[in-house]
């Protein structure tokens, strides 16, 4: 598929949690910059204190302090010792920082019981982050720490990949959105509000487009809108076969080419449609919301992680035992929601309502989802099986 990028923007480091690095970060100073103390203590050269103890101190002269954030004005040299905090600057001729828990001072006379080596207690030039080093990489979706690391650098602004705007539509006569007054058959729409938050979590920007009508020429004027404004577009129900299923036909008259694909192997989701329209990706998610969270999660997550030039979302994932078999059907990828619990020490998958797509209920009481490939027929009770988490897991 060919698709132009989403470009790049500029923004403000501390508005740039969870968003995509556009190009590789490269440290342009050394950290530290200079060789430092890493403990609250005394710069020394290190020969001076070889074979101290606390029956034979070594004796050392106090010649002066430096504080955090100055240059050193004063020089050490044999039998010499420089008061020091830790991130303070190391003197010259000192390569060491003996701990104040090691000395006693009598007068300007340092006595140090245990002996150090060169470089003990110091942080050196270079040592967290060297010039010219990678510190965050190219598709990076930024965590606090690499926030720090910029801070750390002097960054105040970051080049990120502007967010994808993906449209969210949905379709049908009987649908109203949340807050308005249910009367009669009406219910409330479910699809486009679960697909926006999943667009927020994979770094787009939703843009609502609404409710439409089962009616032909008010979807075609919906879509054309989202195709003209967006980089990707949803669409929610009118994708099966009924006399209000409309959605295909209105995207193939769009395309003008009859190419769209409709009917893809997932179990639930199998009314799925893709097509591209004047270079834009258009998914036709199915009406129930199971069947749409798992059309969504197959086809735009990867689809938005393309246009960010980044992976997508780590799934993490555990090992446990099915707690009964699953059939499947041949030809086809199934998602089965499972409910993970600790049972004697080991974890067990208790599946989920294993047919019902319209139960948004099993997807909020699921912490885990089960994926089984379309060659294998089911899975016996008993097996140890692979389960990628949708929650974080407590074992009790």
């Amino acid at each position: 598929m060919k698709h132009s990028k989403v470009g790049k923007e500029t923004i403000s480091l501390k508005e740039s949690l969870d968003r995509i690095i556009a190009s590789d970060i490269v440290s342009n100073v050394n950290i530290p910059n200079s060789n430092r103390a890493a403990m609250d203590g005394y710069a020394v050269i290190a020969e001076d204190t070889f074979g101290s103890s606390e029956n034979n101190p070594a004796i050392l002269e106090v010649v002066g302090k430096v504080r955090i954030g100055e240059i050193p004005s004063i020089i050490g040299g044999p039998k010499k010792a420089i008061c020091v905090a830790t991130g303070s600057n190391i003197p010259k001729e000192t390569d060491a920082v003996v701990m104040i828990e090691y000395t006693k001072v009598e007068k300007n006379n340092l006595h140090i019981v245990k002996p150090v080596v060169p470089g003990q207690n110091v942080s050196k030039i270079g040592e967290d982050v060297k010039k010219r080093q990678v510190v965050v990489k190219k598709g990076t979706r930024t965590t606090p720490q690499d926030i720090g690391i910029l801070a750390a650098l002097g960054y105040k602004k970051v080049t990120v990949m502007k967010k994808p705007r993906v449209a969210a539509i949905s379709t049908g006569d009987e649908l109203i959105d949340p807050g308005e007054i249910q009367k009669d058959a009406k219910i409330y729409d479910v699809n486009r509000h679960m697909t926006m938050a999943s667009i927020i979590k994979m770094g787009g920007e939703p843009y609502d487009l609404g409710i439409v009508k089962d009616d032909y020429n008010e979807i075609e004027i919906r879509l054309k809108k989202a195709i003209a404004k967006a980089d990707i577009v949803a669409i929610s129900a009118g994708t099966s076969v009924g006399e209000k299923d409309i959605v295909p036909s209105v995207l193939d008259s769009l395309s003008g080419k009859n190419d769209l694909i409709h009917g893809v192997s997932l179990r639930p989701g199998y009314p799925t449609g893709l097509i591209v329209i004047d270079g834009k990706p258009i998914i036709s998610l199915p009406g129930y919301p199971v069947s749409n969270a798992v059309a969504f999660r197959v086809f735009l997550r990867p689809l938005i992680a393309y246009l960010l030039e980044t992976e997508e979302n780590i799934d993490y994932s555990v090992k446990a035992k099915l707690s009964r078999r699953i059939a499947n059907i041949g030809g086809l990828r199934t998602f089965v929601r499972v409910r993970l619990f600790i049972d004697q020490d080991e974890w067990i998958a208790e599946p989920i309502m294993a047919s019902g797509a319209g139960v948004i209920s099993s997807l909020t009481g699921a912490n885990a989802l089960l994926i089984i490939p379309e060659d294998k027929e089911g899975m016996d009770e008993g097996d140890e099986v692979e389960v990628i988490l949708l929650r974080p897991l407590k074992a009790k």
